[in-house]
């Protein structure tokens, strides 16, 4: 229930202690609720909405969530008080909400008006979007100040722990890195390179593919096969690794067209997957709750009952001292896996861990139909009823391909987290001792940042600091930005973890995985 002022009157004006929201600015008198059809940019409109818990559009929360974290900020004078249940159930096109830091904002009015679209913000409604608000507006501060008219509270309870607020580091190092791309002349987001790269990768999937449907066709030895399904699943990831991943963080182009059309096309209609889940995984989870154990969606869900042990966090069994001989082998089985959750979790379950998903329109729910369809037509059927290849064989080089592949994905996600060099968080506590930025790079392994090899095959994932920093710019600039992180981490005393091969990264994994699986006494980070 809202407390003080009436939740109708907004009223702002006041900063807390350790509230790194956008001021708020309060009217001089209430005004009626309205949508505003003037200019975006006007700093002198307010905007003052009417609150209405009743909404006929409002979705409720599934019985088993929780109470959640408290709030450690201190409460805002005059401002309605709401706990995170209650702004989650505004998450529909009809009435979506926010908080940030810890003051609530009815961004409906803005949703046409985004000039990122409407579907990240939808994505993100109900939601704290506390780190996603500054990593994904990282040079400029405008959008914080027309955010500050859609205020209407704050919260007091949050749904999963915050982070401590920025001190200096994450603004100097977004000041330093905008003054790269303004001096250099350089578009953060250029589709370019990678749409060069996107045509040549898609040629090498058609020709690895068309090999192995033609090498069954003419009853080549198996070996031939074999070998044509391990470079189809080799070059199957590469779009995913590039484009994909660009996309989905909205890093190749400027408008939703972009992120919509070459994500869904890589991932939805290629590798037959979802894009959905994938934001709601991805995105709202590992990306802000990085190795937040029991919030990261890479991680365990709970300190027990996981076949796999990756944090002193987790208590022990026996059944852990072989894990770092089984989960080489079932890194294979993610890509299978991820295609069954990104069905069971968006349709079923509506939940990507402990992430709720907002539910999807009918033409988004029609959009993942289609494209399952058509990677099932394209992948198995017209191989098998059309060109005559065997279905018993085509499944054995299916299975080839996907482990490749996701062996490949899982493989290099892994590596850059799950090391003795990365820690964890246990999401119990009711905040996260560290500041967003800071537990970025605390959380996160760099290698090979000299090798073009590894970065063309990874997608730049062993620049992984920089991509969990900047995640909405594109990964061809990493190797730039990576000396001016360094430097600022330096000055500011954050570690910034890195060695300096993909032969030593993995080494670390596996002596991760060996630690924590032999024995229930982690070293201290």
């Amino acid at each position: 229930m809202a407390r003080g002022k009436s939740a109708a009157t907004p009223a702002g004006g006041v900063d807390a202690q350790k509230s790194t929201s956008p001021d708020v600015t309060p009217p001089s008198s209430p005004q009626p609720a309205h949508h505003h059809d003037g200019d975006a940019s006007s700093d002198s409109e307010t905007y003052s909405p009417r609150v209405d818990r009743s909404h006929p559009q409002l979705i409720p929360l599934p019985k088993a969530e929780g109470v959640g974290y408290p709030v450690t900020a201190e409460p805002l004078p005059d401002l309605p008080e709401y706990t995170w249940q209650e702004v989650a159930r505004h998450n529909t096109p009809a009435s979506c909400w926010v908080y940030i830091g810890t003051k609530v904002y009815d961004i409906t009015p803005w949703l046409d008006r985004h000039p990122g679209g409407r579907q990240v913000l939808l994505l993100a409604a109900g939601r704290d979007c506390t780190d996603l608000f500054t990593s994904y507006h990282p040079f400029t501060e405008l959008p914080g100040k027309m955010l500050a008219k859609f205020c209407v509270g704050q919260v007091c309870t949050t749904e999963f722990p915050q982070y401590q607020p920025d001190t200096g580091f994450y603004t100097e190092l977004r000041k330093e890195v905008g003054e790269f791309f303004r001096e250099n002349k350089l578009d953060s987001k250029d589709p370019t390179p990678g749409m060069v790269r996107l045509a040549g990768m898609m040629v090498a999937c058609a020709v690895t593919f068309s090999l192995m449907i033609y090498s069954c066709t003419q009853e080549w030895s198996f070996a031939v096969q074999f070998l044509a399904a391990l470079a189809f699943g080799m070059a199957q990831a590469l779009p995913l690794f590039h484009m994909m991943h660009d996309a989905s963080h909205c890093a190749i182009g400027h408008t939703e067209g972009w992120w919509a059309v070459v994500g869904r096309f890589t991932l939805d209609w290629f590798a037959g997957a979802s894009m959905n889940s994938w934001h709601n995984q991805h995105i709202l989870g590992h990306h802000v709750y990085t190795n937040v154990l029991g919030i990261d969606p890479d991680l365990p869900m709970a300190k027990t009952g996981s076949f796999r042990r990756v944090t002193h966090h987790q208590k022990w069994n026996a059944g852990y001292r072989l894990q770092h001989i089984y989960l080489l082998f079932l890194y294979g089985l993610s890509a299978l896996k991820f295609r069954i959750e990104d069905v069971t979790d968006l349709l079923i379950f509506k939940k990507v861990g402990p992430i709720r998903m907002n539910d999807i329109d009918n033409r988004e729910v029609l959009s993942q139909v289609l494209s399952k369809t058509f990677w099932l037509l394209w992948r198995f059927i017209l191989p098998v009823f059309y060109f005559g290849v065997g279905a018993g064989r085509l499944l054995v080089l299916s299975l080839v391909v996907e482990f490749v592949t996701g062996y490949f994905l899982n493989f290099n996600f892994q590596i850059s987290h799950i090391s003795p060099l990365c820690e964890f968080t246990d999401g119990e506590q009711p905040a996260v001792p560290k500041e967003w930025a800071q537990s970025q790079l605390a959380t996160t392994l760099d290698y090979a940042h000299d090798s073009p090899i590894v970065r063309f095959f990874n997608g730049a994932l062993n620049f992984q600091s920089v991509h969990h920093l900047f995640p909405a710019v594109s990964q061809y600039h990493y190797p730039a930005l990576a000396p001016i992180v360094k430097r600022v981490a330096a000055k500011h005393g954050v570690r910034f973890n890195y060695v300096g091969t993909l032969g030593e990264a993995f080494r670390l994994h596996l002596q991760h995985l060996y630690v924590l699986g032999v024995d229930h006494v982690l070293h201290s980070h």
